[in-house]
């Protein structure tokens, strides 16, 4: 990752304190959640069923560190490979193996987004903590790795969690160190157990830094896409997972689980009868979609950027500056007759017609105060052709 240095609290804020409102890329990403595809990476990473790794068939016994879950780091990095992403497999110490993956934002690189789980164990098979996280992170990367968006998203697996948060602990020191732009982290651990079927969605909170806010996001998109979870926040939330590693380092965190206050917490928990046969698989699904929603959201993801690439388009008829802006943008255009200038968001949609008549002799002066930050595109139309350009608002 790329260290930014200074970042204003007022920005920070800015991101959470936006307006949300439904958008149906989000919807659709939602929607798209497997649920088979979510058990196929719980029953590999519990050891119900073989594995490829390293080109040879096995299983994945246990994730235990000090037993070596070496194999079970080489095969979270392979399969996150496989997707097509940057992965890194940061062999922190002598037992300990971080696995991480970066997808580039378009518009703001770096600036990140984070969701992580830690993939350690404390005995065989342990399916519900914490093969559940771990499996929501990778079909995060799944679906999000073939769209674009707006910020970058990192997709982090942590190990020796059960002894002392020793891997997130490492990372966040890391990122915090090189001056990372981490805005928000969504830490998944144990989201597949629901034994009175409330379908509650505990999310364990604090005041540090915006962490309060993120989980009063995770709330509102739980509300905005009408999912099944019954989100209830705990502020100050349980500080024994990896979202505290992050709040050491004044980052915005939280931690999505099931009922550790609320009374529902799964009986199993760290023996080896913590087996997908007793798990809420309704409940998995639906905890993973809150959670990959909130991220795809945060990130902003970016639909329709084929309107740049119109075979019929004439780019050298348009010219927005300074780009990126943050207060008011000049359009010039290079048109005889008619034109018409319109602001479109980062799906294509029109926004406004800033422009409608008769060729301008000078650039348009267009103020941007009433438009908050991200990606837009100004597309031009006229007799002579049309041109498109993209447009950030920081």
């Amino acid at each position: 990752m790329k260290p930014i240095y200074l970042l204003s609290i007022f920005l920070f804020s800015g991101l959470f304190l936006s307006a949300q409102s439904y958008d149906s890329h989000v919807e659709n990403i939602i929607s798209s959640v497997n649920l088979d595809s979510l058990i196929y990476q719980m029953r590999n990473l519990s050891g119900e069923d073989e594995v490829v790794v390293n080109d040879e068939a096995t299983f994945i016994e246990h994730r235990v560190s000090n037993w070596g879950n070496n194999l079970a780091a080489q095969y979270i990095f392979e399969t996150l490979e496989n997707i097509g992403l940057e992965t890194t497999m940061d062999t922190y110490s002598i037992n300990g193996i971080n696995v991480f993956a970066v997808q580039e934002g378009s518009v703001y690189p770096d600036e990140y987004y984070m969701i992580c789980a830690h993939y350690d164990a404390v005995d065989y098979y342990c399916a519900d903590d914490n093969a559940s996280g771990t499996s929501a992170v990778i079909e995060a990367a799944r679906l999000l790795s073939t769209l674009d968006f707006e910020y970058s998203i990192i997709y982090g697996l942590w190990d020796e969690e059960e002894i002392g948060l020793i891997g997130s602990a490492d990372y966040a020191a890391m990122a915090a160190s090189n001056g990372d732009v981490i805005h928000s982290v969504i830490n998944m651990d144990m989201i597949s157990w629901d034994g009175d079927e409330d379908m509650v969605a505990e999310i364990h909170s604090s005041f540090t830094a915006n962490s309060n806010l993120l989980s009063d996001y995770i709330v509102e998109i739980d509300q905005i896409y009408n999912l099944a979870t019954v989100p209830s926040v705990q502020n100050p939330g349980a500080s024994g997972s990896d979202h505290s590693s992050f709040w050491n380092h004044d980052y915005a965190a939280v931690v999505v689980s099931e009922e550790l206050y609320g009374g529902d917490f799964n009986p199993y928990y760290h023996t080896e009868q913590d087996r997908i046969s007793i798990l809420n698989m309704e409940y998995f699904h639906e905890m993973a979609k809150l959670c990959i929603g909130t991220l795809s959201s945060f990130s902003k993801p970016i639909i329709n950027t084929n309107i740049l690439e119109n075979k019929n388009a004439k780019p050298e008829l348009l010219s927005i500056y300074p780009n990126p802006a943050s207060s008011l943008v000049h359009i010039n255009c290079k048109t005889q007759g008619h034109t018409q200038i319109t602001l479109l968001n980062n799906m294509g949609q029109s926004l406004l017609t800033i422009y409608q008549g008769e060729s301008m002799g000078l650039p348009l002066e267009f103020p941007l105060n009433s438009w908050s930050k991200g990606l837009y595109f100004i597309k031009l139309e006229s007799a002579e052709g049309t041109a498109c350009q993209k447009l950030i608002i920081e």
